[in-house]
């Protein structure tokens, strides 16, 4: 049981790059007391201000993190991809989460308790290098994001993240914007509407593509 339990974690970590970089150097101690674990989507959630005893490391799929008011009003922080660690901050300061997690695809993680998790982290000074370097990207993409919020309309938010998209060749779905945009799912639907109406955009089911590219950015730079 033991050997076989080893294995998939190799496997697992093995299997992505950023993953197997992130683990390269943990003690084998470390490793032998991982788990590996799969979630069908929406089947994996940590909840605000809860306490967990594990943390996470994202093998394969994608995670939502986000804050809930009490009026029920969401609010995204931040979506994950794979070799990103859940819980961590948690697991060093000891505190409850301070956001909301939950996977919106499948996803693989390795489980590592919080106390093997700390211990990884005092013993091995490369992953301490490592885990800083993540931390400060996280406040960084934050920061970004909440000024987004903040300073920009849901109609400049929706036509910035279009014209990212674009430029990367990313797929464009409602989705997508739901999870990038401070702004309720009718509102999206509105501004969307507005902007096929005025051909810049079109709407094939869930899929959206800039038709014109140059009059979006005109919108951006004009709109108040």
């Amino acid at each position: 049981m033991i050997l076989l339990n080893i294995n998939g974690v190799y496997k697992a970590i093995n299997s992505n790059e950023q993953v197997r970089q992130l683990v390269k150097t943990a003690p084998l101690n470390i490793i032998e007391q991982m788990q590996v674990k799969h979630f069908d989507t929406k089947q994996f959630v940590l909840y605000q201000g809860n306490s967990y005893q594990d943390t996470y490391i994202l093998v394969e799929g994608r995670v939502k993190v986000f804050l809930n008011s009490p009026s029920g009003k969401q609010v995204v922080l931040d979506v994950y991809d794979s070799g990103m660690f859940l819980g961590e901050q948690e697991a060093i300061i000891n505190r409850p989460y301070s956001a909301s997690i939950i996977n919106i695809t499948p996803i693989t993680v390795l489980v590592i308790r919080n106390r093997d998790f700390v211990e990884w982290s005092q013993k091995d000074h490369r992953f301490a290098n490592r885990l800083i370097k993540n931390l400060s990207e996280q406040i960084y993409h934050l920061t970004n994001r909440m000024e987004r919020y903040s300073m920009h309309s849901a109609l400049q938010q929706i036509g910035l993240f279009l014209l990212q998209c674009d430029d990367e060749q990313v797929p464009i779905t409602r989705e997508l914007i739901t999870y990038e945009v401070d702004t309720s799912y009718r509102n999206i639907n509105r501004v969307l509407k507005r902007l096929a109406d005025l051909n810049v955009i079109k709407i094939n089911r869930s899929t959206i593509k800039i038709t014109d590219y140059q009059t979006l950015q005109k919108i951006m730079e004009t709109e108040d």
